[in-house]
């Protein structure tokens, strides 16, 4: 068992780091002299740290479990939808929501990445499987015509959110911001080559996301510029 000096908690699993601060922790022996146990031993020297590599462990097999069956599923339906007579390959509309399914079970839950991260990822994950159906069912052009626009005026009315929720450390949320408007830049590039047909879901994204951008970078003066600097190191 360890201990880290620096948060004072007690640490269950095998790791020299602490999962809080990353500080290299110390090896301890927790005294036995009194009748209580382990859990009173824990109380009586200070707050334990959860076995964070056992409850890792449980949620990657479950994750590896979900894609087991995911798999043997797929396998199934695909056979049935070879052997069956149909205008439509059903199956690869199957295969594309196990995809997403499992690739939004990675990343955007159980993921340890940031929930920035999951956010962005969830978004481009969700406009490629929307097309992925729309390409199988006849490629109308629904998607990205209606949904990627749609989906960008949802991205930032959620930065727009997070910002007040987070009014400390609103220009944390400037790369987003960034990140939006290039989006709007290729919805609007798709505007001009006709790909998208019905162009003022994608102007309004355009306006919008850029409205977002010039407003945060204005009225940040400083601490905007600051943080543009720091990300790309100019």
């Amino acid at each position: 068992m360890t201990k880290c000096m620096k948060c004072g908690v007690y640490i269950a699993d095998n790791t020299d780091k602490c999962p809080l601060c990353q500080q290299v922790v110390a090896p301890v022996e927790l005294s036995s002299d009194n009748h209580q146990g382990t859990e009173g031993a824990f109380e009586q020297h200070g707050t334990r740290y959860p076995d964070v590599k056992g409850a890792s462990r449980k949620y990657r097999l479950l994750e590896n479990i979900i894609l087991f069956l995911s798999i043997v599923g797929q396998i199934v339906l695909t056979t049935v939808d070879y052997m069956t007579d149909h205008e439509i390959n059903w199956s690869f509309i199957v295969l594309l929501v196990v995809i997403y399914a499992n690739v939004t079970l990675r990343l955007a839950i159980v993921g340890r990445n940031g929930y920035i991260f999951k956010i962005v990822s969830t978004f481009v994950f969700t406009v490629l499987f929307l097309e992925g159906i729309d390409l199988l069912t006849g490629a109308s052009g629904w998607a990205l015509t209606f949904v990627f626009p749609s989906a960008i005026l949802a991205m930032v009315l959620a930065t727009i959110i997070l910002m007040i929720v987070n009014i400390r450390n609103w220009q944390s949320y400037m790369m987003m911001q960034l990140f939006l408007v290039l989006m709007s830049v290729i919805a609007m590039i798709l505007v001009a080559v006709k790909v998208i047909w019905f162009p003022y879901l994608a102007m309004g994204a355009m306006g919008a996301s850029l409205f977002l951008f010039l407003g945060t970078l204005i009225i940040g003066d400083k601490r905007a510029r600051t943080e543009l600097k720091r990300r790309f190191h100019i």
